[in-house]
């Protein structure tokens, strides 16, 4: 039932007619309560709030026996104290409440509710009714949750992230305080804020940082950049910064919103990268520049060429202002080629030989790498061994040495680089140097297989021009004697020396075709030893009859020195005095007329060794690697009084190494004369 007029006061029934009207059609959920508190009426708005409708049980239960004063609901939410007061007369405002009509047997959802309760008087001040108004603020109640929630999970993703979250005034002023900036940065808020952050960028970057933020702040569009931050330790990182200006309603910048994140990893690894392929590009470079050399040494013929182009490829690859090639020739070490750059112009007429002391030979003897910074050159002993001249020598700022070394692991040189244009030489300096000396060293080595295979075929040529002449020579006697023979006039004495001059002739041109027969068997090996005892002396004694006619009739002295007893081996006796003979007619045909000859035998640590010496033209040092090799032969003279094919020492070397024995040559040099010693193994 409505509210019930103060006494004395009467209503016009159209008047209680339209307070009826307001009361049902009324938006708010109002709920009449006696002073018991039991529920007297209730509203259109109240029956949909709740869904407890008119004509159901639940709504009759609620205006007849319910009491809300007795409700659990509002018992244990304390909400029926402030019912009490309001029903002892008190206008209420009563707190939110989160009320479920399940409870009491409805079938609506909870709901969260604000209440007034205000109190009907009568003229005396009687409590008549109670007026119970409700506003349910369901959706603001969980709206706001939802905003907490998602404040709360935003919170926890500022503190969960590595980024740090920061938030500026419309300008650029920071105002708020950042716990995660100052645990970053070690920064209180007095030191960061206003634009007090820009102290903890680094001082490299903290222009460019500032410049960009109020270009930014002043336009609205969005800061990114990246710059370096001190570290609460002191250190600086990279970081990746952006901000975004937050609009307000009229599109105005409210706020900024940024986020500082940590990308030093990142930027490390990309300055690496960055790094690593530019060492590989300049490593690429060299290859191609080492393959280039590599041609160029490869398609050298002669020693000049190779070491000239090796000098001037790596003084361009490795970028010295020097670089020296150095051979050993003959055991003596000889500079063969220099580059220099005009930085040593006034030393480029510089052509002294080092004197075998100096660090030089100090590389060459070890076979050993030597890459020394300045101080460690001057340090070291051997580092001016450039004999009285050292002096004049051009100065070494900084030294790289790579030896040259043969196939055979036997060093003939050195390649060296002085002076680099940038810095001290480096690893990878020596690592190229060392793969250019390798293949100078194949190159050197190649070259001089040529220049021999060239000799060979120089000697060859000449040998058969040789061998045409000493085949051609005897033929003019004897057709000369043929031809007298042919007359058939001839005298008895002229047909025996013609006789004689055939026979002679033909004995000749049979020794030489033997001789070609011999050593292309042995060469072969076609033949096949005796391995029978023989007595040295007596092999002597043979190749000194056979010898006799040539020594007599150069008027040479002959002189054989006693021979041991146990002068004996095991051998083929024939070879054997082959042997001596081609020695003992060399020492012959190679010594002027009237020379001595000497002939000794040694036994001694199960070896005897058999001497043929002369006093004769001698050999050349540069000959002498060469003199047992076939057509190698001493100069000729003039009248070619010597004769012979030059094949005589080749198969002497190859018949003594048959029988496991060894053939040496040894000269001071042209007149000096020879010894030539024939080493076998003793019984």
């Amino acid at each position: 039932m409505p509210p019930s007029p103060p006494a004395g006061l009467s209503l016009h029934p159209s008047s209680e007619t339209r307070f009826r009207e307001l009361f049902e059609q009324a938006p708010t959920s109002i709920q009449i309560v006696s002073p018991e508190g039991r529920t007297v009426r209730v509203n259109k708005a109240w029956e949909q709030l709740w869904q407890i409708h008119e004509g159901t049980p639940l709504h009759a239960y609620i205006l007849g026996d319910y009491r809300l004063l007795d409700d659990p609901q509002l018992v244990e939410s304390g909400i029926a104290g402030y019912l009490r007061r309001a029903l002892a007369g008190e206008s209420v405002e009563i707190p939110a409440l989160y009320y479920d009509v399940v409870a009491l047997g409805g079938t609506g959802r909870a709901r969260w509710v604000t209440a007034r309760a205000h109190p009907i008087k009568d003229q005396a001040g009687g409590i008549l009714e109670v007026m119970l108004m409700h506003e349910d603020i369901t959706d603001r109640v969980i709206a706001e949750k939802a905003l907490r929630e998602r404040e709360q999970r935003f919170r926890s993703l500022v503190m969960a992230t590595s980024q740090t979250v920061w938030s500026t005034t419309p300008d650029g002023r920071v105002l708020e305080d950042s716990p995660t900036w100052r645990a970053l940065t070690g920064q209180s808020y007095d030191e960061w804020k206003e634009y007090g952050w820009l102290d903890a960028v680094h001082p490299d970057d903290r222009e460019s940082a500032r410049r960009t933020w109020l270009d930014c702040a002043a336009s609205g569009a969005v800061y990114e950049t990246h710059y370096r931050l001190r570290q609460r330790d002191g250190s600086y990182r990279w970081m990746a910064v952006k901000g975004v200006p937050i609009a307000d309603d009229d599109g105005a910048v409210r706020e900024w919103i940024g986020a500082t994140k940590d990308i030093h990893a990142m930027v490390t690894a990309q300055a690496e990268l960055a790094e690593r392929l530019e060492r590989e590009q300049r490593h690429s470079a060299l290859l191609a520049k080492v393959a280039q050399a590599s041609r160029i040494l490869g398609s050298a013929l002669s020693t000049e060429e190779i070491a000239q182009g090796l000098v001037e490829e790596v003084r361009a690859i490795l970028e010295v202002h020097q670089a020296v090639v150095s051979l050993n020739v003959g055991g003596a070490q000889e500079i063969n080629a220099v580059s220099m750059s005009d930085k040593y112009a006034r030393y480029r007429s510089y052509d002294v030989k080092p004197d075998g002391s100096g660090i030089y030979a100090e590389v060459c003897r070890t076979n050993q790498v030597m890459r020394l910074t300045q101080a460690q050159l001057e340090a070291h002993p051997a580092w001016k061994g450039f004999g009285k001249h050292a002096a004049q020598h051009p100065a070494i700022r900084g030294w790289l040495a790579v030896p040259l070394v043969d196939r055979q692991g036997q060093n003939i040189g050195l390649i060296q680089a002085s002076d680099k244009v940038d810095g001290d030489f480096t690893e990878q300096d020596e690592a190229i140097l060392v793969q250019l000396a390798t293949i100078a060293a194949n190159s050197f080595e190649n070259a001089r297989l040529y220049g021999s295979l060239k000799e060979q075929d120089r000697r060859k040529d000449e040998f058969l021009a040789m061998l045409a002449h000493e085949l051609r020579n005897p033929l003019a006697p004897i057709a000369s004697a043929a031809e007298l023979l042919k007359i058939g006039i001839a005298s008895e004495e002229r047909v025996r020396r013609s006789s004689e001059v055939i026979s002679r002739q033909v004995r000749h041109m049979t020794s030489l075709v033997n001789d070609l027969l011999d050593i292309s068997r042995v060469t072969r090996g076609l033949i096949q030893l005796e391995n029978v005892e023989v007595e040295l002396g007596a092999t002597i004694h043979s190749a000194v009859e056979q010898s006799r006619p040539l020594i007599e009739a150069r008027e040479h002295a002959l002189v054989v020195a006693p021979v041991p007893a146990d002068a004996r081996v095991m051998g083929d006796p024939n070879r054997l005095v082959q042997v001596l003979v081609n020695l003992l007619n060399n020492a012959a045909k190679y010594t002027p007329r009237g020379g001595r000859i000497d002939v000794t035998v040694s036994c001694a640590a199960g070896q005897a060794q058999i001497r043929v010496r002369d006093n004769g033209i001698g050999i050349d040092k540069a000959l002498l690697p060469q003199v047992f090799d076939l057509f190698t032969q001493a100069e000729r003279t003039p009248d070619r009084s010597q004769g012979g094919l030059g094949i005589g020492l080749a198969l002497v070397k190859n018949v003594v190494g048959l029988h496991g024995g060894s053939v040496t040559a040894e000269s001071d040099g042209p007149g000096t004369g020879s010894v030539f010693t024939v080493t076998l193994h003793t019984m």
